[in-house]
């Protein structure tokens, strides 16, 4: 007998047993109480450990539909109605699935057809373009109300004591661009790594790859709150971690007693992903998915951009490292100091750049503050990456939606939005309902009562393999795995787990694994 195989062996179930024991024991309740669940883990360091789900099983009958519109009332949708009639189609409304989440229903979803397949829905989307009709496909299990399944979900578990270094890590190591959670892990050696926060997707939202929101680097702001907004931080030395709500941060220049208001960091100006921004417009609130802007804005770069910074219109001025301003030019995407900085700036905030002449010197005042005014501390070690909505605080569910940014209400001031919502339905009301109560893939990160951290996907958009949780699910389920304080961050097409040089679950995309603008790695301690 190979005593030495069979106590390795043992070890190895011991470890797996120890690992299992980290997340409570009891089923999830996702779906009703009577479904089949699989547990299977795996230790990938010591304190480091992978656990997969499985749970449910597909419906009988999995129907899809062409949803055309979010309405709130019936009489809101009887032009629309009327209109799909005379062009042949038969329309039906589907309420809302709001998961006792308010007390009175949101609405209705303008919906063509109940097809047995994917392809059939396809067609018939074909059909209401052709006849001048937007819509997208979905699938009605995914709607947010009872179901029996399936869910496929990673859960990977670093305790305390864990020989892992946690932190969050940039694409490509600058801010614009973007980089596979899987390709980001291979990188830097990672065990484990899950995507990140939400960014830019592309250049209409500003710089394509740059965080939507509070990004921190080795105790470093890298990018500025969307104020209002969550963020999650860790200190990677000691795996000690928080949620921390209400963020804002502020950034101003001292010119020999004069200050100046620096509106934004490493981000194109006059567009300002999310809002949440004293001078955007048209709301300085927080607005997911939403791209508000700015005429006059006064921003910021710094090495975390790269060698140079966003190119475009407008007037900056170089700072080298001891903060004295050493060039001027009318146009922007100069080279950035070493040790120093630019700053651009776009309409009024450019006729003031103009002002700054060379050999002034200047000095940057930097804030980071929680909901209540305190400074947040940050140390060398300190990560932080942006997401929302707040999921859970002090083991209660946080449902307070809208302040974070989730609004079913048309957003004030926006022509076209107000528009839309008189027409052919209310497009902030649609967003809320697809992204928030229908089911989709979703990535999490918690902190349970020991310290241990939670870092959680849920595979979605795919009915056959794994539904997705809507975001009232998704807290439910991070309760269930023993989180005490939880948020959610970027999902969809974005939710990916690495584990080992694999990608775990299947990507939403059609086109595979989403590169993102960041991602939280787990690396073997030094």
């Amino acid at each position: 007998m190979n005593y030495g195989a069979l106590l390795s062996s043992l070890a190895l179930d011991v470890q797996s047993a120890a690992a299992a024991a980290a997340l409570p024991p009891a089923p999830l309740t996702l779906g009703h109480a009577g479904l089949t669940e699989q547990r299977t883990s795996s230790v990938l360091l010591p304190g480091v450990t992978l656990t997969s789900i499985t749970r449910g099983q597909l419906s009988a009958v999995a129907p899809w539909s062409v949803t055309l519109a979010a309405v709130a009332t019936p009489a809101a949708a009887e032009k629309l109605l009327t209109d799909l009639k005379t062009a042949g189609f038969e329309a039906r409304l589907d309420p809302m699935q709001v998961q006792g989440v308010f007390p009175d229903a949101l609405g209705y979803m303008v919906r063509v057809g109940q097809f047995s397949s994917r392809v059939q829905a396809d067609a018939a989307q074909v059909a209401l373009k052709a006849k001048g009709f937007g819509g997208d496909v979905q699938n009605v299990l995914e709607d947010g109300g009872p179901s029996t399944g399936p869910w496929v979900i990673q859960v990977v578990t670093v305790q305390p004591n864990a020989q892992a270094v946690v932190k969050v890590a940039i694409a490509s190591d600058v801010l614009p661009g973007r980089e596979t959670t899987s390709a980001l892990a291979r990188r830097l050696g990672a065990v484990a790594a899950i995507n990140g926060g939400y960014f830019v997707i592309d250049d209409a939202g500003g710089t394509e790859g740059v965080p939507a929101g509070i990004s921190v680097k080795a105790g470093q702001v890298i990018r500025e709150t969307v104020n209002g907004r969550p963020g999650f931080f860790i200190d990677s030395g000691n795996l000690k971690a928080s949620v921390i709500q209400g963020l804002t941060s502020t950034i101003t220049l001292d010119i020999d007693g004069q200050t100046h208001t620096v509106t934004g960091l490493n981000r194109k100006p006059g567009i300002l992903q999310n809002c949440g921004n004293p001078v955007a417009m048209p709301t300085t609130l927080p607005v997911q998915d939403y791209a508000c802007h700015s005429a006059n804005e006064l921003i910021q770069f710094n090495a975390a951009f790269g060698p140079t910074s966003d190119a475009g219109e407008g007037y900056e001025v170089s700072v080298d490292a001891t903060g004295t301003v050493i060039a001027g030019q009318p146009r922007c995407g100069a080279p950035i100091p070493v040790g120093g900085y630019t700053l651009q700036g776009i309409g009024t905030d450019a006729e003031w750049l103009q002002r700054l002449k060379i050999g002034t010197r200047v000095r940057v005042v930097n804030s980071l503050k929680d909901a209540r005014g305190h400074e947040i501390p940050l140390m060398p070690s300190t990560y932080a990456v942006n997401g929302g909505p707040t999921l859970v605080i002090g083991s209660n569910a946080v449902d307070d939606y809208r302040s974070e940014g989730w609004s079913p209400q048309a957003l004030a001031g926006d022509d076209v939005a107000e528009k839309d919502a008189a027409t052919s339905g209310n497009a902030r009301l649609s967003f809320f309902n697809d992204w928030l109560l229908r089911r989709n893939p979703r990535t999490a990160v918690g902190i349970m009562k020991d310290g241990t951290l939670l870092f959680v996907t849920v595979d979605g958009r795919n009915p056959t393999h794994s539904v997705g949780a809507s975001i009232p699910e998704l807290t439910t389920l991070m309760l269930n795995l023993g989180a005490v304080d939880a948020m959610n961050l970027d999902g969809g097409g974005s939710t990916a787990t690495y584990v080992n040089g694999q990608l775990q679950g299947v990507p939403s995309d059609a086109t595979g694994e989403r590169p993102d603008g960041d991602a939280i790695v787990i690396l073997p301690k030094p």
